[in-house]
């Protein structure tokens, strides 16, 4: 796993000749690339803490308060010192969720990455070059194949966490299962006007298998499967669902039928039944709306966050970040109440900005997945709005 480049000191004792000769901004990459890949800087401070006794927790909240000041602009560290009643572990979190608002990877390598000057915005063309999903798709992507046993598409940073939990946690019914073309969402997060909020993407074996063996036979089909789900990796405006037919007339085929994945049939199955609900055309609501799964790899019985959090998740995270700041009529539906904590973690700060600006629709029935949820007559008219213009 990774861990910080320096020793603990280096980043956390302002008393010692490492940390007054490393810059700040370094202090501050290195910790962010170490997030980045679900490393854990508590920890570090907890072993300085442990190790050092000549090492106060005043020293490392100085730390803390500089680099705080670094990525806020602020010249001083006097309004952090006034907050000095905050615990440490609350001083730790507002160190991450600052530092993550800014910290940019492009295609997850660490000499290129940087702090923005912004800390409320990220701009598109950003989103392209922290994209690694291109990067997967062009080292591991098997021609006309959605299943390929040994292999894996995954998003930069993510592998290690992957392996390391199915090492030590999988069994014959749990685990992420090799190779399943991976589902981080399903449409266009960057240009849907409605975002649901999902669970992970699950795994059925016999769908999977025989989903492939009839795509090898039509390699046709098989490209066509793989370019629609690829636009989706691309950021591209590709629809979730699209009514046009594929091949042969008579075959009477569309791509969007083909792709077989357990999960998105769910999802297009309940936003049919959303959009008859609605009294609004299906089309119309397929290409406004995309769904972002929890999880972007395939599992059995493993819960979205259970490895942690990883790479692909704070990219998940700027995206939103992106949406949120790029189109204010956006909103986003939670469609399970035991799904709250599990979004709070993976889009922090952001998760606080669509609460806070009503942009966040949830649904209790049984607390169950569902699209179908008792709202008010002035968050249906807002849906219809968004639907029709």
């Amino acid at each position: 796993m990774i861990s910080l480049y320096k020793t603990p000191r280096t980043y956390f004792d302002n008393n010692c000749s490492e940390y007054q000769e490393y810059p700040i901004s370094s202090k501050l990459l290195d910790i962010g690339y170490a997030t980045w890949h679900g490393h854990d800087i508590m920890e570090d401070i907890l072993y300085i803490l442990d190790n050092y006794s000549y090492v106060s927790e005043d020293n490392i909240r100085y730390a803390i308060h500089e680099m705080l000041a670094k990525l806020n602009h602020r010249s001083s560290i006097d309004y952090y010192i006034a907050r000095h009643n905050s615990s440490l572990e609350t001083e730790v979190k507002n160190l991450i969720s600052d530092l993550m608002k800014v910290y940019r990877l492009p295609a997850g390598n660490p000499r290129k990455a940087y702090l923005a000057d912004e800390s409320s915005r990220i701009y598109f063309h950003e989103l392209n070059t922290m994209n690694g999903w291109i990067e997967a798709l062009r080292e591991d992507r098997q021609p006309y194949e959605m299943y390929s046993y040994g292999h894996w598409i995954m998003f930069p940073g993510d592998g290690e966490i992957i392996r390391q939990f199915n090492l030590h946690s999988c069994t014959e019914n749990r685990g992420y299962i090799s190779y399943v073309y991976p589902e981080p969402w399903y449409g266009s997060p960057t240009s849907a006007k409605i975002i649901v909020l999902g669970n992970e993407a699950r795994y059925d074996n016999n769908i999977s298998r025989t989903q492939n063996i009839i795509l090898s036979k039509i390699p046709s089909y098989a490209e066509a499967v793989q370019i629609m789900a690829d636009n989706w990796l691309n950021l591209k405006h590709g629809t979730f669902y699209n009514y046009e037919y594929f091949g042969p007339q008579e075959d009477r085929l569309r791509v969007h039928d083909i792709y077989n994945s357990p999960s998105y049939r769910y999802w297009l199955y309940k936003i049919r039944e959303f959009a008859d609900y609605m009294a609004l055309p299906r089309q119309k609501v397929f290409d406004n709306i995309a769904v972002i799964n929890a999880n972007p790899y395939t599992s059995l019985n493993v819960s979205p966050l259970e490895p942690g959090l990883m790479p692909s998740h704070y990219f998940l995270r700027q995206i939103v970040r992106y949406v949120v700041n790029h189109d204010s009529d956006v909103i986003f539906f939670l469609p399970s109440g035991r799904l709250q904590s599990v979004w709070q973690d993976i889009l922090g700060d952001v998760y606080d900005d669509i609460v806070m600006h009503n942009r966040l629709f949830l649904t209790r029935i049984n607390n169950s997945i569902s699209l179908v949820g008792e709202w008010n007559k002035e968050q249906i008219d807002r849906i219809h709005y968004l639907l029709h213009y």
